[in-house]
């Protein structure tokens, strides 16, 4: 029985990231449009307003330039989250994510996935 208990966790240790890294597009939110995209680079705009949420996706490493800041709640697979504060021309050069988000505020940013 042991056995099987390790086989299931080390199979959810591996599978459920797997199936948490989704291509937010494929999700259709209206709070995100595609400026241009390649097969180098996408450029989205992420304008939210206060409530919007996108459900569980992923980012390639990404640069991004906060137009409108405001607040946003993230949460990652293992359901922690945490509120983060964007402030408007704030520029960040983030490593890739998988996450959830809610909008606590309007805002616009500007996201340029690095793709591989």
């Amino acid at each position: 029985m042991q056995t099987k208990t390790l086989i299931m966790t080390a199979l959810a240790v591996l599978v459920l990231p797997a199936l948490a890294a989704q291509d937010v597009m494929q999700f259709h939110p209206r709070q995100l449009k595609v400026l241009a995209e390649n097969d180098k680079v996408r450029v989205l705009r992420f304008a939210p307003m206060k409530g919007d949420t996108t459900p569980m996706h992923s980012h390639p490493q990404t640069v991004v330039y906060v137009v409108k800041g405001g607040k946003i709640r993230l949460s990652e697979p293992d359901g922690k989250s945490n509120i983060v504060e964007l402030k408007s021309g704030e520029t960040q050069i983030r490593g890739p994510v998988t996450h959830s988000d809610e909008a606590l505020d309007d805002m616009e940013v500007i996201l340029v996935e690095l793709k591989k």
